[in-house]
Parts: C-alpha cells; sequence; structure tokens
C-alpha cells in the first residue's frame, strides 16, 4: 500500500528553510530521553539562531507509549500548523510528563486522558475544551499526525531520539549530549560550508 500524499510535509521547522544544516529529530511526546533531548534542541536552536542552521521536529508515536498518539492530536490541534505553537505547547507537555507516563495510566481510561489533554491545553493556551476536544478528532489533525510516522518509516526511525544532521543518521551527539557537544559537531560544518 502506498503512502497517500500529505498535505504539508511532516515536520515542525524552527529557522530558516533554506539553511545549509539541518538537524532532523524524530520525538515521541511520551519518551523520557525525548524529554531529556527537547531543552537541548531549543537551545541548539536559540544558540545557532540568525546563522545557516534550522531544526526541524517530526513528533512520532512509539508503539509501548500508548498514552503518546493522544497527547500527540493534542499537540497538532493546539498548533494548528505554527511551529512556534507546536514547540510551546511541546515544553508544556515534556513538562508535565510524569502526569500521563504509563503507571499514571494503568488503571484510567482513555477519556480521563483526552480530559488530561484538553486540561493542558486549556491551562497553557487558554483553548474552549469543548471545541479543542472537537478540533482534536478532525480527520485532518488525525492526517497530520499520521504523516510523520510515515515519514520516520521511510528512514528507518524505530526509536527516539532519532537525530539527522543533513540527512545522515550517524550523528556523535544524542540525548545526554550537551549544547558544546552539538557545537563540535555543527560548528566545523558550518566553516567548511562558508569556505
Amino acid at each position: 500500500m502506498t503512502i497517500p500524499i500529505p498535505h504539508r510535509p511532516s515536520g515542525f521547522l524552527l529557522g530558516d528553510a533554506a539553511a545549509q544544516i539541518t538537524i532532523e529529530a524524530f520525538i515521541d511526546i511520551q519518551c523520557p530521553h525525548s524529554r531529556t533531548i527537547w531543552p537541548t534542541l531549543l537551545e541548539v536552536a536559540k544558540h545557532y539562531q540568525g546563522k545557516s542552521v534550522n531544526l526541524k521536529v517530526h513528533l512520532i508515536t512509539l508503539s509501548n507509549h500508548r498514552q503518546a498518539w493522544d497527547m500527540s492530536l493534542g499537540l497538532f490541534a493546539l498548533a494548528e500548523g505554527d511551529a512556534n505553537k507546536f514547540y510551546d505547547f511541546a515544553t508544556f507537555i515534556y513538562e508535565h510528563q510524569a502526569q500521563f507516563y504509563n503507571g499514571q495510566f494503568l488503571h484510567k481510561t482513555h477519556e480521563d486522558l483526552i480530559q488530561l489533554v484538553a486540561g493542558f491545553a486549556e491551562e497553557h493556551a487558554g483553548v474552549i475544551r469543548k471545541k479543542f476536544i472537537e478540533r482534536m478528532n478532525d480527520s485532518d489533525i488525525y492526517v497530520q499526525a499520521r504523516t510523520p510516522i510515515r515519514f520516520a518509516a521511510t528512514k528507518a526511525v524505530w526509536a527516539t531520539p532519532t537525530l539527522f544532521i543533513n540527512n545522515a543518521n550517524t550523528v556523535p551527539v544524542d540525548h545526554n549530549s550537551n549544547v558544546a557537544q552539538w557545537q563540535a559537531v555543527i560548528d566545523p560544518l558550518l566553516s567548511e560550508s562558508a569556505g
């Protein structure tokens, strides 16, 4: 079965789309390693702001993170394609990840999860809960959330976070790396592209 052509490409981009260096990160909103790398990715993007470096995040759902799918629907519903809204709400959700991790939801229902997502959106952005839940259930949001998962499959991504720099997937940084370690990888690439 072929993958249908999505309405928009996968991912949320921070920075110049024409940048010479693209960092791509595949993350899961329920993944603890993704939560660990998240602030570092934002710091790296901020450090290189105005330079020829961009960050593109693809939000995927791993099979063992059963709450991640609905959290992802909530992220797409709130962002409405706006990268800044996506990054801000993802930061908020990562800060509250303990509330929806597997142990916390062992005896809770799907409705409990929907109400938690809606509560996060209401607290973070002042949305109207009922309208937000309706938007989460739109087929358009479903397609937006499904697209990065299918894109990840084309790149053989099966774990999070998975990182690419200029489409190379053998990178010497991971969720434990600090900004200085990222700079040690990116700065020489910037020098080469300038020279």
